[in-house]
């Protein structure tokens, strides 16, 4: 995953259907830096939608990994799962999902 910066990505996220889903993205952008620095990778296919959403200020020393979800049934309905993590949180997901897929 490449950064870019904070406003490159508005640009990017310009082309997400107007939903709740794109306005949360928006509203997650809105209240970063300046200089912060915005990764993301969108995966977008008839039976899914996910979009996983990173930003990171190294002057604030902080990492933040954002997760958007949605299937068929939550797409034509409008609705969308989310979950966000930390770094902290991200490393111990890492390391308790390697156990889990290496058993």
């Amino acid at each position: 995953m490449d950064y870019i910066s904070l406003k490159e990505s508005f640009l990017s996220f310009q082309n997400l259907p107007a939903s709740p889903l794109s306005l949360h993205v928006h509203e997650i952008l809105s209240t970063e830096h300046t200089d912060s620095k915005i990764a993301f990778e969108i995966l977008d296919e008839p039976e899914l939608f996910s979009l996983l959403l990173v930003t990171t200020n190294a002057k604030e020393d902080y990492w933040n990994l954002y997760l958007f979800y949605m299937d068929q049934v939550e797409r034509n309905t409008n609705q969308y799962r989310y979950h966000s993590f930390s770094i902290s949180e991200s490393l111990h997901l890492h390391n308790c999902l390697t156990k889990l897929f290496k058993a």
